[in-house]
């Protein structure tokens, strides 16, 4: 188990994380989801320990990753680029990982370059954009670590390679390995995480995948009776995501604070249809939509 206790940290005097808290188990994938600018990158480097907190902890099992150093040998970070390794060829980059992680597998590492044409004996600063994120995927994935976080692993490479970076983080998770999984790109994360870690205003919210009433929300596709109530559809317990001629499709509160709800109830739509809830609509609600940029 990795857990986050009541994480804080400041970056250049500005509060980044403010009180985090949540636990990812054996096996898990989480996606972690926020607004650019939100501290995603901050919350994983500080949960691999390149970050040391200003308050709280990260724990692997029992140990604390900031108290004790050899803990920090079963959580890997990949970045969204490996810049700090462009010294390096792809094997020097392996023989270097080898000698901090303990149960590395130059075996399966060397395997995985060679499953994709990668070669062993280039610098990877001359490595394409894909290439690069199959490499630090194949890389992190080696070292055994029990948990692997990853910033953008799939962002901006072409459909090709997303697909084969896709498929090592799946078989990495079919074997035991919690992947912790930071992306825009909510389709993705939708298809494949057990939780989603959603970050705003310095903390973390947790939502199990398919678990639509613990996000206090509804999607519905609805038909008023007669004119469309314009206060009741501004309310912010109310969200509209389409509206084509009389068919709204909306998101609305179902919070026990919210009276939302039966207030549309209340008023008995010709229409009234349930819609599956997704990742994007729970982004869209919790962290404003399209219209702010973060």
């Amino acid at each position: 188990m990795l857990t986050v206790c009541n994480l804080r940290k400041t970056i250049d005097r500005k509060p980044v994380l403010r009180q985090v808290s949540f636990s990812v188990g054996p096996g898990q994938v989480a996606g972690l989801v926020g607004r650019n600018g939100s501290g995603k990158t901050t919350l994983l480097k500080t949960m691999a320990g390149i970050f040391t907190p200003d308050s709280g902890e990260v724990r692997y099992g029992e140990t604390s990753i900031a108290a004790h150093p050899e803990a920090k040998r079963e959580v890997v970070f990949i970045p969204d680029s490996p810049e700090a390794l462009y010294g390096y060829t792809a094997y020097g980059c392996a023989d270097l990982y080898a000698n901090i992680y303990p149960r590395f597998d130059m075996l399966f590492f060397k395997e995985t370059m060679k499953r994709f044409g990668l070669p062993l004996d280039k610098n990877i600063k001359h490595f394409s954009k894909g290439m690069k994120m199959l490499f630090s995927t194949g890389l992190g994935i080696a070292t055994r670590a029990q948990f692997v976080l990853l910033d953008e692993p799939t962002n901006g490479i072409d459909p090709i390679a997303k697909k084969q970076v896709l498929t090592l983080l799946m078989e990495a998770a079919a074997d035991g390995t919690s992947l912790i999984i930071s992306s825009h790109l909510l389709d993705e994360l939708e298809r494949i995480a057990d939780k989603v870690l959603l970050l705003k205003d310095g903390t973390v919210e947790t939502y199990e995948t398919g678990d639509e009433a613990n996000a206090g929300i509804a999607k519905l596709q609805v038909v008023f009776r007669g004119e469309a109530p314009a206060a009741w559809l501004a309310s912010p317990e109310v969200k509209v995501l389409e509206h084509v001629g009389r068919v709204y499709t909306l998101l609305v509160s179902r919070a026990p604070s919210s009276s939302a709800y039966g207030e549309l109830e209340a008023m008995k739509p010709l229409l009234m249809e349930p819609l599956p809830l997704r990742l994007e609509d729970l982004f869209a609600w919790k962290l404003g939509g399209p219209s702010n940029v973060g």
